[in-house]
């Protein structure tokens, strides 16, 4: 099957049960009203002349109760979502767009400041909706559904290998990749998720963490087991806290900075978060201290998940079972792992040399899934080598001990992961290196108690010359958005460099993380 009839069948099942609620309690929409905005959206797609099927949809906009059923919808009307996130800079998501030949966007008033550049910028894409109200850059979602309601769609026939998701994954050099994912890898992404996190008709979760990426599919699950969502559009700890007790919500996915927010919120020990079944973390490792300061706090609630946008997740789990010992005490070894494949995906340690190395030796996490992605839009080279020996290269590397724990200790790629949100070091290095006072910079991660990982540029600043840190990191927020800026930045007289004159960013880096148990 696909997305969209499994949520067919939840709304059968349950047509008078909530679904979605608005984060505030004012919008709540049970499986049958759901159903049917689902039904009319997915019909206004299909009989527009200037789509096909196959065509690319994508969706621009803080957290909204729509955003899942237009993610369904889409489904529905045989369509592709594009996934792109709403930090990032306009002219990003304009060369994303641009990449992904997208056809169609709904928006949110809040971003409709730049739709007048998205539309000079992408030529190809001919309609922009607006979500929310009426918009003089886009059609009124409200208007544009309006002729279809109460229609009959036709059953589309399912083809489990057709695209469901282009799911972009960032660059370090050119446009993004997009992974591409079919209506089998969502399937079994969705039944992974709700495996793994204990999700039944009775889960109530709270969406935090942005729907253009990961959180998503975990929304998506509960919905096709019949479980409702609560929609937050933004983070604010207080407010989260708050909804938690007010909905009696059960289940939420964070990455660890949210987590670690909470922690510090006053308010956490003064609310009854006794509704809580599971608070899955993802996105980045979690601190083991802070895991345990969640589980003292909270209770044993704390899951952490694993995987990739090629691959989906969770590949690898890890469940409150897994790090706590009979006696109360924790497992430490498990507790610093992300867990142990799920049943649904063959996660394995490769050596440089593609054979499978056994418990205790360092390599690369190799994954074999239904979920793992179609390959790389546009991108056949890039695919084929993402896929060699017939295994998905996540390019981190991994112990796996003897009782099957993988810990994830280090990256093969330079990518950054702050917060949660994939960062390139070169294009912050590019954004840099522009400044005319600068002669060469290293990007890197360091470790952060807040963010995991914190962005740091190390620059080389030409002879003479002289800058402040404040400048450059407000170029980059400037150029890049506050996400990919650096949060410090230090100046050397000189990089190391090989012989060759390649700066030598491993050792800069070494000197960072000298100390810590993971490298990542």
């Amino acid at each position: 099957m696909q997305l969209s009839d499994y949520f067919d069948a939840a709304a059968s099942r349950y047509p008078n049960r909530e679904a979605f609620v608005d984060g505030d309690g004012t919008i709540r929409i049970n499986f049958a009203e759901a159903q049917k905005l689902v039904y009319a959206v997915a019909h206004a797609l299909r009989t527009d002349d200037s789509l096909g099927l196959g065509a690319h949809i994508a969706i621009y906009s803080p957290n909204d109760y729509r955003i899942s059923l237009l993610q369904i919808a889409i489904n529905r009307a045989s369509m592709v979502w594009v996934s792109i996130h709403t930090r990032n800079a306009v002219e990003t998501n304009i060369a994303v767009l641009d990449y992904a030949d997208c056809d169609l966007v709904f928006f949110h008033s809040s971003y409709e400041a730049f739709v007048p550049a998205m539309k000079t910028g992408l030529p190809r894409t001919k309609t922009f909706i607006c979500l929310d109200r009426a918009s003089e850059h886009g059609a009124n979602f409200a208007e544009w559904i309006s002729s279809h309601q109460n229609v009959t769609l036709p059953e589309s026939e399912v083809d489990e290998d057709r695209l469901a998701v282009l799911q972009p994954t960032g660059g370090t050099t050119g446009p993004s990749k997009g992974a591409l994912l079919t209506n089998r890898a969502v399937e079994m992404s969705l039944i992974s998720v709700f495996s793994a996190l204990d999700m039944d008709h009775e889960t109530r979760v709270l969406a935090v963490a942005p729907l253009t990426h990961a959180a998503c599919f975990v929304t998506l699950a509960a919905a096709v087991r019949g479980g409702a969502t609560v929609v937050l559009p933004s983070f604010d700890a207080y407010n989260v806290l708050d909804t938690i007790a007010r909905e009696r919500i059960t289940h939420l996915f964070l990455p660890p900075t949210i987590v670690y927010a909470l922690l510090s919120s006053p308010a956490l020990d003064h609310t009854d978060t006794s509704s809580l079944r599971c608070i899955a973390v993802g996105a980045a490792p979690i601190a083991p201290e802070k895991l345990k300061e969640a589980v003292r706090r909270i209770g044993p609630v704390i899951y952490e998940v694993y995987g990739q946008s090629e691959c989906l997740f969770p590949v690898v789990a890890k469940q409150p079972a897994d790090y706590l010992l009979e006696s109360g005490e924790f497992d430490e070894d498990a507790l610093r792992s992300a867990g142990r494949a799920v049943p649904f995906a063959r996660v394995e340690i490769m050596g440089d040399d593609g054979a499978l190395v056994g418990p205790g030796v360092r390599g690369e996490i190799v994954v074999r899934s239904a979920m793992v992605m179609a390959g790389y839009y546009k991108k056949p080279e890039d695919s084929s080598a993402v896929s060699a020996r017939g295994w998905h290269h996540t390019t981190d590397i991994g112990i796996r001990d003897a009782r099957g724990f993988i810990t994830i200790v280090d990256r093969m790629k330079d990518m950054i992961v702050s917060g949660g949100f994939n960062i390139f070091p070169a294009e912050v290095e590019a954004a840099i290196n522009a400044h005319p006072a600068v002669l060469e910079c290293a990007v890197i991660g360091v470790p952060d108690g807040k963010w995991g990982e914190a962005v740091k540029a190390i620059v080389q600043l030409k002879p003479g010359q002289e800058i402040s840190e404040a400048h450059l990191i407000d170029l980059c927020k400037q150029a890049l958005g506050s996400v990919k800026a650096p949060k410090s930045v230090e100046f050397w007289t000189d990089l190391p460099r090989s012989a060759v004159g390649k700066i030598l960013k491993r050792e800069i880096r070494a000197r960072f993380w000298e100390g810590q148990w993971r490298s990542v």
